[in-house]
């Protein structure tokens, strides 16, 4: 008999507790929709980009084709969304010609730039390896390449 009325008196508890709960959920969402506030994310168009990750020897890769772009934005875009570390050593414009620049800061030794018609190729330099980044005009788009190698 005891058992019983232990176990009825249990059941009445979770029935409490479950109607209590019930009942806050009910309530939360009778709230004026007036008074709760919603954030509104912006969203700045992007540039469509179709990128895939490459397996390449002793390091990794990614290439990205830029759609309805030019090298010069390319690069600009390089420098102001930091696709690569240390591209704030970056030259502010793309030299016209070979160019090697000197840096010695946060283990980048130096930057190299290899200018053609149609492509540039950045070589960074570490103590510990080289990051290479490519750009290369295709019709109206720009397939951007960055590739890490370990020595």
């Amino acid at each position: 008999m005891k058992k019983i009325a232990c176990l009825a008196l249990l059941a009445l508890l979770f029935t409490n507790c479950k109607q209590n709960n019930s009942e806050k959920e009910s309530e939360s969402a009778k709230i004026p929709a007036d008074t709760v506030t919603a954030i509104k994310e912006e969203k700045t168009p992007e540039k469509e980009e179709d990128c895939k990750d490459i397996e390449v020897e002793m390091g990794s890769g990614r290439e990205c084709i830029l759609k309805d772009t030019d090298i010069n934005q390319a690069y600009l875009d390089i420098i102001k969304n930091k696709e690569v570390d240390e591209s704030e050593y970056y030259l502010t414009t793309l030299p016209t010609e070979k160019k090697s620049i000197e840096v010695n800061k946060e283990g980048l030794m130096s930057i190299d730039y290899e200018i053609s018609k149609d492509k540039v190729a950045i070589s960074m330099n570490y103590a510990g390896g080289v990051t290479e980044v490519t750009l290369e005009k295709i019709d109206n788009n720009v397939k951007r390449s960055i590739y890490h190698y370990a020595d």
